[in-house]
């Protein structure tokens, strides 16, 4: 069993597709099959397997993946390790967050973490994207941290905090002077709302179908912002959390008088509890934890 054979797993497994994982990793195509091939020799076992024109994998192949995934990240790591020790360069970890916390969040945190003169040679690449696609670069290995919503099984993580979400209208709505607002004081209005990929789209969907009803979408859009624009243009309402655009934009955010956890957001510090942490991620990990996770579940 050679390195070479494992990275060539790993990629096919994270592709499914022999033609594909063979042109990233810039070899041809009968070679990655005889790899993969001389690897299930050694094992003893199948690791991939055909259904029509596609590949899955095995139980061995799915058993097998995580060791493969811990293997690869240690040496990684080790490498990085010497890269350091040889060119003093900085420590590096690779955040990410989504596109609504990106101001009232991360920004305050990586002030606070630079403040402290230990932490100075830390240097940060940060990706800003959707929450599901957040989660996506972290099981692939591309991002070493990231602040998600939502919970997935392949992710560990601590909540950060839970966040109330609002009724946003334009200006001119006739509930924009109410106070507080009810779920059915909204339910059958036209809205505004983020697509399916966003954990907080499918909250809204469970608390539409609670209760036994179906939200009257006009739009389905990305991220939050793009949603506030379509409500002060008068297209529909919006549920949202709080994010800066409200400032800006022309609507009003009404709190919801509902106590259900569909109409609440929770932010996680999550990571791939495949992989084990480089020292620097741990500590910078550790760090956001003590200073600034939820003092008790939410």
């Amino acid at each position: 069993m050679t390195l070479l054979q494992l990275l060539y797993f790993e990629t096919l497994a994270r592709v499914l597709h022999y033609t594909r994982a063979a042109e990233e990793l810039h070899i041809s195509q009968p070679s990655l099959s005889y790899s993969i091939a001389e690897l299930e020799k050694e094992l003893g076992v199948s690791l991939f397997k055909r259904e029509k024109r596609k590949i899955a994998l095995t139980p061995y192949g799915e058993r097998f993946l995580p060791y493969v995934k811990k293997t690869m990240a240690l040496l990684e790591e080790g490498k990085a390790t010497l890269r350091q020790m040889k060119d003093k360069a900085p420590m590096n970890i690779r955040l990410g967050y989504f596109h609504s916390i990106s101001a009232s969040l991360v920004p305050p945190i990586v002030k606070a973490l630079y403040e402290e003169k230990e932490n100075q040679d830390i240097r940060f690449q940060f990706m800003e994207d959707t929450s599901y696609n957040i989660c996506e670069q972290l099981k692939n290995g591309k991002l070493d941290l990231a602040f998600t919503t939502g919970r997935d099984e392949a992710l560990d993580g601590v909540t950060m905090t839970k966040q109330p979400l609002y009724l946003t209208v334009y200006l001119e709505h006739p509930l924009a002077k109410k106070n507080s607002v009810t779920f059915a004081d909204f339910a059958k209005e036209p809205m505004v709302l983020l697509n399916k990929t966003s954990s907080l789209r499918a909250q809204l969907d469970q608390a539409f179908i609670k209760r036994s009803m179906i939200p009257n979408m006009v739009f389905e859009v990305q991220e939050c912002n793009t949603a506030l624009q379509y409500v002060a243009l008068k297209f529909g309402v919006s549920i949202l959390p709080e994010v800066p655009a409200m400032q800006t934009e022309r609507v009003v955010a009404i709190p919801i008088n509902e106590n259900e956890q569909e109409f609440f957001r929770t932010v996680y510090l999550s990571w791939d509890k495949t992989r084990p942490l480089s020292p620097v991620v741990k500590k910078v990990r550790n760090w956001i934890v003590q200073h600034y996770a939820a003092s008790e579940p939410l």
